[in-house]
């Protein structure tokens, strides 16, 4: 492809260029050099990919933007997805296959972050690839030209790596939701030459309250506030003398506002403030420090520069203070060690002093005035003329015009008589031996944009160090978000990217994401079909998600297929049945005591979204499963309830009846107590009473809507419908008194836990007990078998199951209650009960 845009890529012709496109995501003073056609494999399928060379002006530096898009042509900015950066710096590398090999057509890309990243590209575009790289290899040469001291600035790529589509859209559209409101900054800047500060509490008003307007915000920069000596030997007496200092200041800002100092720093004897107004506090998102030492050594830190950096709204401002090399021959050390500084200061978040957009930098600096040997100072130093004279031979002006320091920096007009270096207590000049030659070495000097210099001057009336105070009051524009146009602007993004998104990842569309099944009846199968649809341009795999129940749906749901592929413009159909049946009934009821939907399965797609579809339906309610307590609270039968009704009876815990024993219990033991001989054998094995056909349905409806008409069935289907009427509720019959009976010794005891029985469950107890005894007395069945099969129903329990001695006990307990001439007092209880057995009934319970 051109450099330029004049080639597109195969396939991405349209109504405006690739170029042109790929242009619409990137900033203005972001250069698109270059554009590339490759591809990458993933697993069967190939995935476009098209790599922009890009430029920095404001960073100097290049990188390799990939970006991934599924249609062709290319129409719409929207159509781009960045799926990687890679930046060009000294770890960047690009590798190929040696030609005529059967790779020749691919090449990785890879950076200490990432890589080696695999790309394709195809035979035809053999030439615009040889012309990539070149451009790449040009790109790579020209930073590596650079000056070695040069700090390459990469993070105009953080906008476009992983940090969300939604950042990147919204920092393009800037302009709709960003407003510049006005504050004021004053900044001061003092050399205390090593004297304790004043006791009186105004000392500082006429240097820190010169503004008209009330300042937002305060930058106070001290030099020599202690000697290394001193802050070695005593840090309390140090600490001390900085708290003292920072109280005297916060008396001497501007009288008529509220301020708080947000941060200081120290390093040895030089010292930042930032105080602001307690207004304004809650819009200072970060609070960040740092210091480089300079000095003996450079290390000890005599000399150096502290730092504060914060943002105010969405406007970052710096804040620097040092005090540089001194003596007037020192010129090239002053330039070092604000070099130095530069280089070194490097805060939490990674930014650097150049990292913001509002830098001001005070402090002593210590450029001196160097007049030409023999040449007198002019007149008093006392006017503007004089002034001007003497920063003719400012070295500090002279530098930056050299290009050697403060690069980019400006500082306002000078107005004010040199601020060094005094007698103390006086406003003469240096009067010793040395009469060292007045010089402008404390100064203030801002960077960036939108900054407007009030006032800088000297406070002529405070003596006490060897140094004048010097202050600077700006007006500042800081950038600030409109939260209400930011609201509108971010809806919008949401809206765009959440599209670009749903278009660019693989979906299907559902036919519909509630499956009602209608009346679902007990031991009545049903099923329901429903399509899905493949609606993006690529193949799409999908399955349904195992839940935290260990798989995909409930237990009474079977889903077919479970998963399946889909290519384009293809649909499937998924089939649902659903069974309420013995094996799942406790389920279901239990699912609906706290739902409404019988489930919810969630229909994954591989690489996209997941979607959620509702199983839901009308249970028509029936004795199989309800608890006894539960039935004794109908007053008509159960097919007239709907769910939502015995819903509410489930969560009745009550001890309000309408009947003390189940109508379908008593109709089941009426029908069963007149056959008489007919029900021989009627009472099969434990493992026989849930194999149901359909046949038993009709069971079902007589029992659920009181039949006045006769039985229906044969007398061993309603011997199977009462051992299903005792097993399935979710509590056995004896709950909460199951381990309590398997371990009572004798009858007498185990009637006092029967006592304690809700009355539906004491009724239906004592009643089955005495059809069961009447019954074997008759011989109409086998007392061993009877004892076994009701004996686990009704003391059914997981927990007591494990027990070696667990069917024994059931069977032992159930005849003492069926057998006519049974033993009160059971022997041999202890033969053979192992691990698990109890001695007695529950200490809190009665004996």
């Amino acid at each position: 492809m051109e450099s330029v845009g004049d080639h597109v890529p195969n396939g991405l012709t349209g109504v405006k260029s690739s170029l042109e496109i790929v242009r619409e995501r990137f900033k203005e003073d972001e250069i698109i050099l270059y554009l590339f056609e490759a591809y990458q494999i993933k697993g069967p399928e190939d995935a476009n990919r098209l790599l922009a060379l890009v430029s920095s002006e404001s960073g100097g530096t290049f990188a390799i933007i990939s970006f991934s898009f599924v249609r062709t042509p290319l129409t719409s900015v929207n159509e781009l997805i960045i799926n990687k950066v890679f930046a060009i710096d000294e770890s960047f590398q690009l590798r190929q296959e040696c030609k005529g090999s059967i790779t020749a057509y691919q090449f990785d890309l890879s950076t200490a972050e990432d890589g080696p990243i695999k790309y394709y590209f195809y035979p035809s575009e053999s030439a615009s690839y040889d012309e990539f790289v070149a451009k790449v290899i040009s790109c790579k040469s020209s930073m590596a030209q650079s000056d070695p001291e040069t700090v390459l600035n990469f993070r105009w790529l953080n906008d476009y790596r992983q940090i969300g589509e939604v950042k990147q859209e919204l920092k393009k559209r800037e302009s709709e939701y960003i407003v510049y409101k006005d504050i004021i900054i004053y900044c001061a800047t003092w050399n205390v030459n090593n004297k304790p500060c004043c006791d009186n509490a105004d000392a500082l008003r006429s240097w820190l309250g010169c503004s008209e307007r009330a300042p937002d915000i305060y930058a106070i920069g001290l030099q020599e506030l202690d000697t290394p000596a001193k802050a070695m030997l005593n840090s309390t007496q140090v600490q001390a003398s900085v708290a003292q200092w920072n109280e005297r200041m916060v008396q001497s800002v501007h009288p008529d506002v509220e301020y708080e100092i947000l941060q200081y720093h120290r390093l040895v004897g030089i010292m930042l403030t930032v105080i602001v107004r307690k207004q304004l506090r809650q819009h200072i998102l970060h609070c960040r420090f740092k210091s480089v030492a300079r000095g003996v050594l450079n290390t000890l830190g005599n000399k150096g520069g502290v730092a504060i950096s914060l943002q105010l709204n969405e406007g970052y401002i710096c804040f620097v203070n040092s005090h540089l090399a001194a003596h007037m021959g020192y010129v090239e050390e002053r330039n070092q060690d604000y070099n130095a500084i530069v280089d070194g200061l490097r805060f939490d978040d990674g930014r650097t002093i150049s990292d913001h957009d509002h830098i001001f930098w005070l402090g002593d600096l210590n450029y001196r005035i160097q007049e030409p040997p023999g040449q007198q100072r002019p007149g008093p130093l006392t006017d503007a003329q004089t002034y001007e004279l003497l920063l003719q031979y400012d070295q500090l002006r002279q530098e930056m015009r050299k290009g050697k320091c403060f690069e980019g920096y400006t500082e306002g007009e000078i107005k004010f008589r040199p601020t060094y270096k005094y007698d103390p207590g006086t406003d003469n000049y240096d009067s010793s031996e040395k009469q060292r030659a007045p010089a402008y070495c404390d100064r203030v000097l801002w960077k960036g944009t939108r900054i407007e210099q009030l006032a800088y001057n000297s406070i002529m009336d405070i003596r006490q160090s060897d140094h004048k105070p010097v202050y600077a009051v700006f007006r500042v524009k800081i950038k600030t978000r409109d939260e209400i146009r930011y609201k509108r602007v971010q809806e919008e993004v949401l809206k765009a990217v959440d599209k670009r998104e749903n278009d660019n990842q693989p979906q299907i569309s559902v036919e519909k994401t509630v499956i009602d099944f209608g009346r679902v009846r007990f031991n009545e199968p049903c099923m329901r079909d429903f399509n899905v649809y493949n609606s993006c341009p690529l193949p799409v795999d999908f399955s349904f998600k195992e839940k935290d129940i260990h798989d995909i749906c409930e237990k009474w749901l079977q889903v077919d297929p479970r998963k399946d592929s889909l290519m384009i413009d293809s649909a499937r159909s998924i089939r649902i049945k659903m069974l309420a049946d013995v094996h799942t009934i406790r389920g279901l009821l239990k699912k609906i005591r706290s739902s409404d939907n019988f489930d919810i399965l969630i229909l994954h797609v591989e690489n996209g979204r997941d979607i959620f579809i509702t199983v839901t339906g009308d249970y028509q309610p029936s004795c199989f499963g309800l608890s006894m307590e539960t039935m004794c609270r109908t007053d008509r039968p159960l097919s007239e309830y709907s769910q939502e009704q015995i819903k509410h009876l489930m969560n009745d815990n009550s001890q309000e009846y309408c009947v003390t024993m189940p109508r379908e219990f008593f109709l089941l033991i009426d029908y069963l107590h007149k056959q008489g001989s007919k029900l021989e054998g009627g009472f099969h094995t434990f493992e026989s009473r849930k194999s149901l056909n359909t046949h038993f349905n009709v069971v079902r409806d007589w029992l659920d809507t009181w039949c006045d008409e006769e039985f229906p069935g044969t007398p061993q289907s309603a011997a199977q419908a009462l051992l299903l009427l005792l097993d399935l509720p979710d509590q056995p019959l004896l709950e909460p008194f199951v381990e309590d009976l398997l371990a009572s010794t004798s009858k007498s005891k185990a009637m006092d836990y029967i006592a304690l029985l809700s009355p539906p469950k004491r009724n239906v107890f004592m009643h089955l007990c005495m059809f069961l005894r009447e019954g074997i007395e008759c011989q109409y069945y086998n007392l061993d078998q009877v004892a076994v099969t009701f004996g686990r129903i009704l003391l059914r329990s997981s927990e007591c199951k494990a027990w070696p001695d667990y069917k024994i006990r059931c069977s032992q307990f159930m005849r003492l209650f069926i057998e006519s001439d049974g033993a009160d007092v059971l022997v041999n209880r202890n033969e053979g009960a192992g691990a698990g057995a109890r001695a007695g009934p529950r200490a809190d319970l009665p004996a």
